[in-house]
């Protein structure tokens, strides 16, 4: 799609958005298409080569790529899906979507749920009209005969869609002939494209979430909430610029600076950023003048997030297990009462993460701050408030791996 809009958002002045540049060969194939239609081929085009994750795209309430999940029906093809934040094939199609319209019309649902209720206005054609009434943005959807849809594409035109097909796979773009067997039918949205989740196209950096964050109207818990993750997947946000707001606080941590998210066009304290309170290369607001804000008082962070490393004085081990010639420990900082998890020892591509638990260890809230050994031999999360709680850290000797924990503390 060529040069998009000059954009309107929340009372901000207009900034001119600039597209970043679509994979190669996946593009607009065909006239015809509404406006929010190749928008939408635009968006999806961009993930051409990332791989495939299982249950990606599927936060409740919060479109985009997110954290990939263990397909039980085939465990070691996706063994590695959980290490990737990305998409499964109806995840890719609700962010193309969703970035086109400003709208999640998709949701988080599955390819079989949003084939027998769409929930949105639509054009539904048959396989009996054959391919030649479908334009570029239609919504395809494949399965066997008699048993429902199991996958579904973006059209591009003139016979090509654009997937995301498998575990172990990548976003690709491939010919419709492929699947035409299988194919039961396709939709087509009416809806109208959005500029606004165009804004900055291109500028900020990734970061992951974690928790059940609101993304808000402004930098404080008064503000409207605009969207609300509801089941916790962590998904990977396009962070702007950051600012101090309002000081939030959450299972003892406690943070006052807030990042604005442009994809949304809304906030998330920082305290559901997986990183240090103060994210490290994000600029501030400040250098945003139609955002504003400055970072003045991000300093007296002093809680959990602060960013401190697990080797920093008055930390210690409380306990440990080995894994396949590699050491899981939980370390804890009895005066500040944070925790980590931290893998000795190891090689690249090596996991670590914490869980923690309320009731004693009974049950839990599981992989928080999951990260991956990317150079050298060891590697840690982020800090977790433990203070009338109980933690242990569990580790792996790579994806697909022995997992080994510590016992709880």
């Amino acid at each position: 799609m060529a040069t998009l809009v000059t954009v309107v958002s929340l009372g901000l002045p207009a900034v001119a958005a600039t597209p970043a540049a679509a994979a190669p060969g996946c593009a607009v194939l065909q006239s015809g298409a509404s406006p929010a239609a190749q928008a939408a081929v635009e968006v999806a085009c961009r993930y051409v080569g990332q791989p495939y994750a299982w249950g990606g795209g599927h936060a409740q309430g919060v479109p985009g790529p997110s954290q990939g999940m263990i397909d039980r029906t085939s465990p070691l093809e996706s063994a590695s899906d959980p290490t990737y934040w990305s998409f499964d094939c109806i995840g890719l199609v609700r962010w193309a979507w969703y970035k086109a319209t400003g709208r999640d019309l998709i949701t988080e649902r599955t390819t079989q749920a949003t084939f027998a209720a769409p929930g949105y206005a639509h054009t539904k054609f048959l396989k009996s009209q054959g391919s030649g009434v479908l334009l570029p943005g239609d919504i395809m959807y494949f399965g066997r005969e008699g048993f429902g849809p199991t996958h579904v594409a973006l059209y591009l035109g003139n016979g090509m869609m654009v997937e995301a097909p498998q575990s172990g796979m990548k976003i690709q773009v491939n010919s419709i002939s492929a699947r035409w067997e299988r194919f039961q039918g396709a939709f087509r949205p009416h809806a109208d494209v959005t500029p606004q989740v165009w804004s900055w196209d291109g500028r900020g950096g990734l970061h992951k979430t974690w928790g059940q964050p609101n993304l808000r109207q402004d930098s404080n818990t008064g503000s409207r909430i605009n969207f609300t993750n509801g089941n916790g997947i962590s998904v990977h946000v396009r962070v702007l610029c950051q600012r101090v707001g309002e000081r939030a606080t959450l299972d003892g941590m406690v943070n006052n600076v807030w990042s604005f998210l442009p994809d949304y066009h809304s906030w998330i304290s920082n305290l559901f950023v997986q990183g240090p309170a103060l994210l490290k290369d994000v600029p501030s607001c400040g250098n945003y003048p139609e955002i504003g804000g400055t970072l003045a008082g991000a300093e007296n962070n002093t809680s959990c997030g602060d960013g401190t490393a697990p080797d920093s004085a008055g930390a210690w081990t409380a306990k440990s297990t080995p894994v396949f010639g590699r050491t899981v420990e939980l370390r804890y900082n009895s005066t500040t009462q944070c925790a980590w998890g931290r893998i000795i020892g190891g090689t690249v591509g090596d996991e670590i993460w914490v869980d923690r638990s309320a009731d004693g260890g009974h049950t839990w809230d599981s992989m928080l701050g999951f990260t991956t050994i990317t150079s050298g031999n060891d590697a840690y999360t982020t800090q977790w408030n433990d203070a009338g709680l109980v933690m242990r850290a569990c580790g792996t000797n790579g994806p697909g791996g022995a997992i080994e924990c510590t016992g709880w503390f």
